[in-house]
């Protein structure tokens, strides 16, 4: 896998909601893998929508540093579903979807696991 252009998926809500195993999120990473998370969302097997929730118990369980987290709700997420553009980005000159949180250190975003709440959203680079 790490020889391709394949990238994994991660569903860690999937995971809890029907308490099955997480993914290998640290051998994925550790073999040279791709790895993105996202919710799979759904009333069935994923009920809990909370992105960074998500990713905050997965990098947490999987022993992911708080980069690795971020990009893999970020551009590696971009990646996988093969949106171009700088798209997963802040790169100049980028339409950003963005999140700012009001915290001291960049680091709460995931170590408060979910409870911390966007303080600014800006869509397609639009202040909301």
């Amino acid at each position: 896998m790490a020889k391709s252009e394949t990238v994994a998926v991660a569903l860690p809500g999937a995971s809890l909601g029907l308490g099955m195993k997480f993914t290998p999120a640290r051998k994925i990473l550790d073999a040279g893998g791709i790895l993105a998370i996202a919710t799979d969302w759904n009333p069935g097997s994923a009920p809990m929508g909370q992105l960074l929730t998500q990713a905050a118990i997965l990098g947490a369980y999987e022993k992911l540093t708080v980069a690795e987290t971020l990009a893999a709700i970020t551009y590696r997420a971009a990646y996988a579903l093969r949106l171009k553009n700088g798209q997963g980005t802040l790169t100049e000159g980028s339409i950003a979807d963005m999140q700012a949180y009001s915290t001291p250190d960049y680091r709460e975003i995931l170590y408060l696991q979910g409870s911390l709440k966007p303080s600014l959203i800006w869509k397609k680079g639009k202040l909301i």
